[in-house]
């Protein structure tokens, strides 16, 4: 039979439980005020603060158009080339240094994140719309090789990276 004394015990419920309510909720509005009030145009991989700045150099060997900064304490040099219909100057912003440079997102991005790793980063443009493997690969090894000799970089590992068909360029200038 049904024990008439017995009464159901509420398990959960916030009169047992009234610090754990009160801390949650506090920790949710301040979550929510802290969401509300960031910076709209603070992204997570462009927060460089003023560590990292564009200070590029630039300058023309044999008609080709280089591009390049060198932070201090070098860990690597990073050789980057554009994929077809870009340029050297689309690596990097604009400023009084390089008046027609572009700095399209993620192309500068990659300039920032390997400046923020201390890469030097040297940018070269191809002589037309698009890379030619044959023509340009024995221009742009003589241009790292020159880059990296001028700069007393030898010793460092050299890393290319490159969009597209520009993989194929890519891979021989490694064996520099």
């Amino acid at each position: 039979m049904l024990n008439l004394g017995t009464k159901l015990k509420a398990c959960h419920g916030p009169q047992k439980y009234p610090i754990v309510v009160l801390v949650l909720f506090l920790v949710s509005v301040s979550v929510a005020l802290r969401l509300v009030f960031q910076k709209i145009d603070e992204k997570p991989w462009n927060r460089f603060g003023s560590l990292v700045r564009f200070d590029p150099r630039r300058e023309f060997r044999n008609g080709t158009d280089l591009i390049w900064q060198i932070p201090d304490s070098l860990k690597a040099v990073l050789f980057l080339a554009h994929g077809c219909g870009l340029r050297a100057v689309d690596f990097w912003d604009r400023s009084s240094k390089c008046p027609e440079c572009v700095g399209l997102p993620e192309d500068r991005l990659l300039v920032l994140h390997a400046l923020d790793r201390k890469f030097a980063v040297l940018t070269v443009s191809s002589a037309g719309e698009c890379w030619t493997f044959e023509k340009e690969r024995l221009v742009v090894e003589d241009i790292i090789t020159w880059w990296v000799k001028r700069h007393n970089l030898g010793k460092l590992p050299l890393v290319a990276l490159g969009a597209s068909s520009v993989g194929i360029l890519c891979r021989p200038l490694l064996m520099i």
